[in-house]
């Protein structure tokens, strides 16, 4: 059952005092939380976007993406803009036709980017059609479970796979699933950009893989 506080302690006015000092001092400050829950986007101090990660997460990946490596990403966003900047090349599917059209004239060239249905399994499937195996596949999309099953076929010999909202149980099958396949696990739970409960990202991974783990 999820811990809850209680009203009576908002009256407390050492505990209001601290409350009011998070919007312009600390930790939420230094990591752009304010600034991304107010706006509803997911972006770092200065402004510029990052994925919608937990931040322990972001701290891990932090200078172990380079221009080598080619990444696969279900659900796309300012997450492909991050990652663009970090690695040789992105490609991308979304499902929903209208936040697609709203960002596909930002993307850079280094970016290929498809807007997929989630009919006919061809969105979990969109990865197999790729000619190139993958070093990263991100999962933050839709059918979790299943894109997960689908994306290992795609990953290199050093690829890893991330699984963002990893604390949710119906993705628990998944965390299964990779884990049978002889993965390795590491969560990063904590605090996610824009969010107030705890969340936790994914990572797995095998032995000589492209993040040095």
């Amino acid at each position: 059952m999820e811990k809850t506080g209680s009203y009576q302690s908002l009256f407390n006015s050492k505990l209001i005092k601290g409350l009011l000092s998070l919007a312009f001092k600390g930790y939420f400050v230094q990591t752009g939380w304010i600034n991304s829950y107010l706006n509803k986007e997911s972006l770092d101090p200065n402004g510029n976007p990052i994925p919608w990660l937990t931040y322990s997460f972001l701290d891990f990946i932090d200078g172990r993406l380079n221009k080598d490596l080619l990444l696969f990403e279900y659900g796309a966003g300012n997450s492909t803009l991050f990652y663009a900047k970090h690695v040789k090349k992105v490609t991308a599917v979304e499902h929903d036709k209208n936040w697609f059209e709203r960002i596909k004239n930002q993307m850079p060239a280094n970016v290929a980017i498809k807007n997929i249905s989630l009919e006919n399994d061809d969105y979990i499937n969109a990865i197999k059609q790729e000619d190139q195996l993958f070093d990263i596949v991100i999962v933050d999309g839709r059918k979790r479970v299943s894109c997960c099953k689908s994306a290992i076929e795609k990953l290199s010999i050093g690829g890893v796979l991330i699984l963002d909202d990893s604390e949710r149980a119906h993705y628990q099958p998944a965390i299964d699933f990779l884990l049978q396949q002889g993965f390795k696990h590491i969560p990063f739970s904590g605090i996610a950009i824009g969010a107030i409960h705890r969340k936790a990202t994914s990572l797995f991974y095998k032995e000589n893989n492209c993040l040095g783990i």
